[in-house]
């Protein structure tokens, strides 16, 4: 049955990649699958697996497993991941965002979207009331 499973995780190309936050160790239970075949085994695909907001905000991966020369290995985005390798993905700070060029740009969208929301819900709270 083990075979067999291994055999099929061979044959499709998939890896599993478990991830680790600062601080505390690897979740071992619940590993993100990536596949050769669809989006590629690097920490590109992971990034953008888990969130695109992830991949934008990406400054370094730190990797250990077979795919690392040693543990921990600071890796960049194109960095191609192996079977059971642990990932602890380290975003920029506040400061490394604000210096991006498209910084204010991506500030307004948020802004722009979070108080349509706001208002959304304040003209639904008002309709109730009256209604």
């Amino acid at each position: 049955d083990d075979l067999l499973k291994a055999k099929m995780w061979d044959y499709l190309g998939l890896t599993r990649i478990y991830t680790k936050r600062k601080g505390s160790p690897p979740d071992l239970e619940e590993p993100v699958v990536l596949s050769e075949i669809r989006k590629g085994t690097k920490l590109k695909s992971l990034c953008a697996n888990v969130s695109s907001e992830l991949l934008r905000d990406f400054n370094y991966a730190l990797v250990w497993g077979t795919s690392a020369k040693h543990s921990p290995q600071r890796c960049g985005l194109n960095h191609k991941l192996d079977d059971e390798d642990v990932v602890q993905i380290v975003t920029k700070t506040i400061k490394q965002q604000q210096q991006d060029k498209n910084y204010t740009l991506l500030a307004q969208q948020y802004q722009d979207k979070h108080s349509k929301k706001r208002l959304e819900a304040k003209k639904h709270k008002q309709k109730q009331l009256r209604g």
